[in-house]
């Protein structure tokens, strides 16, 4: 990690091995967007007491740490914030598919309903296992891979067989006859609960979501729930930045935003400025975060300062979240060293 006195922004990780999966990407594309670079020492499970040396002698200017909920609360408070390390967007579901659409704002529903003609999307559902196995490896796999290169999220074939496909539902997309994309999804609660596990578009082709096919995926998931049955939609785990694509995309829906029930649910992420530097003043202005208190709480975060205002564009205005709160860089960095 660059140590001079106009070095890039450095990061570092510790603690759970998934926070490489779902806590760091975002933060390297935030990163990215400025001059910084990331370190992800220590990134390999670790123990309680390197974890705490790592907090506490770190070469970083910000240090990250995937651990319990417990174990966050005993670590240094200053300079730092502990955001959960999913989040679920739920979706209560009513059997009048008409009531379900008037929930998304009528500029959305214009726009989606002329998008659905012009591309004549309808809804399929598959039921043998070639089925799966077309979205499997011609959707899912190849979607992964593109979207998220090496740092792909995916569930290993078996695993999808029988814990997904013979417990839920495949759903596929279809423009004018053609399987275009597709989601994967879990049912529980006898069929009351729709939890979307994994998606794709056809070959990952990026041409399927800039015309709009990976967001039918969701409108028409949400038809088909509302036909059958179901009464709550899980869109499915989310990472706490509200600034994201895709949180911005469930957004619209007026999900509410929750714990998830897994094992996810009592861990953290515990985020700790080290420095204060104009380029952790950068990052942190430009990455709001979804915080959680002693009492697990969620609500947005949105950092600031004199010369950079808190970025309130990044809505995060949903149900489930508490009244959002900005943070003043010249307390939350107060007494810590420059970059020198």
């Amino acid at each position: 990690m660059a140590t001079s006195a106009d070095r890039m922004l450095t990061l570092a990780y510790g603690g759970f091995p998934e926070g490489l999966t779902y806590v760091l990407p975002h933060l390297r594309a935030q990163q990215a967007s400025g001059t910084g670079s990331v370190s992800t020492a220590d990134a390999a499970p670790v123990t309680w007491r390197r974890i705490r040396r790592g907090v506490l002698v770190p070469d970083a200017d910000l240090v990250v740490v995937g651990c319990s909920g417990r174990r966050a609360l005993a670590l240094p408070r200053a300079h730092s914030v502990v955001l959960p390390f999913r989040v679920h967007a739920l979706l209560d579901v009513v059997s009048d598919a008409d009531t379900m659409r008037r929930s998304v704002s009528p500029n959305e529903r214009r726009q989606f309903a002329n998008l659905r003609r012009r591309h004549e999307w309808t809804c399929e559902a598959g039921t043998r296992v070639e089925d799966l196995r077309f979205f499997y490896e011609r959707m899912h796999l190849p979607t992964m891979a593109t979207r998220h290169g090496e740092e792909s999220r995916s569930t290993d074939w078996t695993l999808a067989l029988r814990a997904l496909f013979r417990h839920g539902v495949l759903l596929f997309i279809n423009e004018a006859g053609k399987r275009v994309a597709g989601v994967l999804c879990r049912t529980e609660d006898g069929g009351r609960t729709l939890r979307m596990r994994l998606l794709g578009v056809l070959d990952g082709d990026e041409t399927h979501y800039r015309s709009g096919a990976a967001k039918a995926v969701y409108y028409l998931t949400i038809e088909w729930a509302a036909r059958h049955g179901v009464r709550r939609i899980d869109f499915a785990g989310g990472d706490p930045f509200p600034g994201t694509g895709v949180f911005q995309f469930k957004r619209r829906f007026h999900p509410t935003i929750a714990h998830p029930q897994d094992h996810y649910r009592d861990r953290r992420v515990y985020v700790r400025a080290v420095r204060d530097t104009d380029a952790i003043r950068d990052f942190l202005v430009a990455t709001p975060m979804l915080t959680v208190d002693e009492a697990g709480r969620i609500a947005a975060t949105y950092f600031h300062d004199a010369t950079r205002p808190a970025r309130l564009d990044v809505r995060a205005d949903c149900p489930g979240l508490g009244r959002s709160r900005t943070v003043d860089l010249d307390e939350f960095l107060d007494r810590l060293p420059g970059g020198g």
